[in-house]
């Protein structure tokens, strides 16, 4: 084969392909989270938390959330750098439900201040 057709299947196979994933990403959904500690059903599920800030316990590499739900939720966030966020600031998580301790915790994956 000529390398011009190789070149124009490879382009068509990709416009599609971004097609195909564009169609996909529009009906992922995050889920709300709930608190049904007793049923664990959020366990490993991708949740959406919106909610006011209570307290920030900054550490080294990591740092410890506590968001004002239904009730306290603790949101870990993983980084290096410092978080730029205060007490009674309203933010929206996006993260992953796992348990620590018999209690549920979201790994968050990203943090937006709503204001």
């Amino acid at each position: 084969m000529k390398e011009t057709t190789l070149l124009k299947i490879a382009l068509i196979c990709s416009l599609v392909g971004l097609f195909v994933l564009f169609i996909i990403s529009t009906r992922i959904d995050l889920k709300s989270y709930s608190q049904d500690i007793v049923l664990n059903k959020n366990i490993g599920d991708d949740v959406q938390l919106t909610g006011k800030i209570i307290k920030i316990n900054q550490r080294e590499n990591v740092a410890f959330i506590e968001v004002s739900y239904e009730n306290p939720v603790t949101v870990v966030v993983f980084t290096k750098d410092r978080l730029n966020l205060k007490n009674n600031e309203t933010i929206e998580v996006i993260g992953e439900v796992q348990e620590y301790k018999g209690k549920n915790e979201i790994i968050a994956q990203k943090i937006k201040v709503i204001r």
